[in-house]
């Protein structure tokens, strides 16, 4: 056990010389296993090792004599040992999930803060291979995806699990060979939580009426679909990224043609990746909102749904758009514009200038729309406000309502709002990149105006 554990850390790259190492301490098997091992490491690699014991305020003196057995054998082991104490309960109720689920976190939170103490490191964790099987159980009966039966990474980010391709029983045999004492948590005998139905119930059904090897091959399973999973996340990576037209400000926009033209598993793929460029915490995102997103991207402009984390999918004019939902600003403004002088619009996000002469923007060509006009055709003062309930622009031959212009221009319904109208009196002259026609330079223009608008 101990040539494979050290077999696994080579593999995965694990561990490099002068590492600082946290390691999450239990008092368990699996824990104590990886401590000794780490500490007869320590030379090799010149570690920096230090053990965490989190009591979780749930097992009243059976807690405190693990976290006292814990002491004393990072005491034997010449090991750094820090000991933290929360009442899960109680934080479970705050977080609003399962004490087992609270618990995880505060292990991890912890176990981070205590690495970013003592100058960043690795973090390392007893989990083994019968976790990785509980881990594909657990997922597959949630219905979950390919992502869902890859079981747990022998690293995940700064976070080392040396143990991974270790089954239970052979790293308790390694203690008992080894006079390594461990404790056993009662609460890991009671069905109480999902893990120990899996554990107690479901692995020796398996294993004595299926195929004794049941464990190991569902993690080699695993391990199979992780290789399978990695090389599906890098090909929807690059469809994303051919999709993307835009990524900022909470906005993601993507091509949903090219979206519709990926094969249906790289499209489903891609669609997560896009979410996750919004909101990176995937944890409440199931199937079911992959597939609202998918409906929506074959729906006609305007169809939208809501997603968790406060994110909302639209389709529009060709494109489907992923944003953070935000309440938006539609009040009644109105800005003056002088000659010469650049006016800022809040609520529109954007610049704008009347000028009497070609003016050097300092912003991309492509970001400004510039509109030249008759000047004398501007009867009175010229302003920057928001669109009116029966604004029209003058066309050729007649007038057209301003809310039809914009809808022939592909303006999405939640952007009309920010498009600046500049009106002189009631006429509105411009809106969007739409000038009217009565303020056209013509043969018999004398003085010409120019009106700038760009975003910085």
């Amino acid at each position: 056990m101990y040539r494979k554990a050290v077999e696994t850390i080579k593999k995965y790259n694990m561990l490099k010389k002068w590492d600082t190492v946290v390691i999450g301490l239990s008092g368990g098997a699996d824990s104590c296993a990886l401590t000794m091992i780490l500490a007869e490491l320590r030379r090799e690699y010149c570690l920096q090792l230090a053990a965490v014991h989190i009591n979780h305020g749930i097992r009243g003196d059976e807690a405190d004599a693990d976290e006292e057995f814990s002491r004393k054998f990072c005491e034997w082991l010449g090991v750094g040992f820090l000991s933290f104490r929360f009442d899960v309960p109680a934080e479970a109720k705050k977080m609003g999930v399962g004490e087992e689920e609270a618990g995880r976190r505060i292990r991890y939170r912890t176990l981070r803060e205590t690495a970013e103490k003592l100058g960043g490191g690795k973090i390392a964790v007893a989990h083994n291979l019968n976790d990785t099987a509980e881990t594909l159980i657990m997922n597959l009966c949630r219905g979950s995806g390919l992502r869902g039966m890859t079981g747990i990474s022998p690293v995940s980010g700064d976070i080392i699990r040396p143990l991974i391709e270790c089954p239970r029983e052979e790293i308790e045999k390694f203690c008992d060979e080894n006079g390594i004492e461990y404790r056993t948590d009662s609460t890991n005998l009671q069905n109480d939580y999902t893990r120990n139905k899996i554990r107690n119930v479901i692995f020796p059904l398996l294993k004595n009426n299926i195929n004794p090897a049941a464990v190991e091959n569902m993690a080699k399973t695993a391990s199979i679909l992780r290789d399978e999973d990695a090389f599906m996340e890098k090909a929807a990576k690059k469809a994303l990224d051919e999709c993307l037209k835009e990524n900022s400000g909470g906005r993601a926009v993507l091509d949903a043609e090219r979206l519709k033209g990926l094969d249906r598993a790289l499209r489903r793929r891609a669609l997560r990746l896009a979410l996750g460029l919004l909101r990176p915490d995937m944890r409440n995102i199931t199937e079911r909102h992959t597939r609202e997103m998918e409906d929506i991207l074959f729906s006609p402009t305007g169809k939208a749904a809501s997603l968790p984390g406060g994110i909302r999918a639209k389709s529009s004019y060709g494109l489907l758009i992923i944003e953070k939902e935000r309440e938006r600003s539609k009040g009644d403004f109105s800005y003056v514009l002088e000659t010469g002088v650049r006016t800022f619009i809040p609520e529109a996000g954007r610049f704008v200038m009347l000028s009497d002469k070609p003016e050097d923007i300092p912003c991309p060509p492509e970001k400004i729309i510039k509109k030249t006009v008759d000047a004398d055709s501007l009867k009175g003062e010229l302003v920057c406000r928001a669109r009116k309930p029966g604004d029209t622009l003058s066309i050729k031959g007649g007038r057209k309502k301003l809310k039809d212009v914009l809808i022939d221009d592909k303006i999405p319904a939640e952007k009309r709002d920010e498009i600046p109208v500049i009106a002189c009196g009631n006429n509105v002259v411009a809106v969007g990149d739409r000038l009217g026609f009565d303020y056209y330079v013509t043969g018999n223009t004398v003085r010409k105006a120019y009106i700038y608008i760009w975003e910085e």
